[in-house]
């Protein structure tokens, strides 16, 4: 059995949709000019009002046939999709499974004929079983880590830049202190500064200006002195 891509799917459907737009135009305008065709005729030889009267009649026998249409497209649609009289199992190629087809029932088949299934691969005798590898240790590439002092000039230049002449980003400082990936990438996200080390970094830059402060407070008295 051939595959159908959804791509061919989709093509097949606008196809149906265009020739069933067509068709409904045509009979529309068929149906236009045979009423107006038939009001003329009539109105010329009975006059106006028997020509109204015949042409409403008209109408009514037009619409109650659209209306058996209707119904015995729903029938049959119902009959294909429970696979009734010559719908149970069409052949290959014939003109039943043609007009299933141009139904809208493309999978429709006999239920005898064998799906079609990917190939599967050949088992590996030296692959290990399937509960074998449950037990198998996680094996998780190694997280690089450094220390809070590498992350300090990080957080000085970031939280210290100013948005307007500044345009370099959280990343490229990243890149330029820590490190890149094979990629290009940050060897180190930039959310993982914000959730980890920006409240140390920042805690520790605070408290080295402290000490600094008061260590320069201490000398100054000293020399005071």
């Amino acid at each position: 059995m051939k595959k159908i891509t959804p791509s061919q799917v989709k093509k097949s459907a606008l196809i149906k949709k265009v020739i069933l737009l067509f068709f409904l135009c045509s009979a529309c305008m068929v149906v236009f000019l045979d009423i107006t065709w038939s009001y003329r005729t009539f109105a010329s030889g009975m006059g106006t009002r028997l020509a109204q009267a015949v042409i409403a009649y008209h109408v009514v026998l037009l619409l109650g046939m659209v209306a058996v249409g209707i119904g015995l497209g729903h029938w049959v649609d119902r009959m294909i999709v429970k696979k009734k009289s010559i719908f149970s199992s069409p052949n290959k190629g014939s003109w039943t499974e043609v007009f299933m087809k141009l139904w809208g029932h493309e999978s429709i088949g006999d239920e005898n004929t064998p799906l079609e299934i990917d190939a599967v691969p050949e088992p590996n005798p030296d692959a290990p079983e399937p509960f074998e590898l449950l037990d198998l240790p996680a094996r998780r590439g190694r997280k690089p880590t450094f220390p809070l002092e590498r992350w300090l000039p990080i957080a000085v230049q970031w939280e210290n830049r100013d948005p307007i002449r500044d345009a370099f980003t959280l990343g490229e400082l990243i890149c330029e202190h820590l490190g890149t990936n094979s990629d290009g990438s940050p060897i180190v996200s930039e959310q993982t500064y914000y959730s980890t080390w920006r409240s140390r970094a920042i805690a520790e830059i605070r408290s080295r200006t402290k000490s600094k402060i008061s260590n320069a407070h201490r000398a100054a008295e000293k020399d005071s002195k």
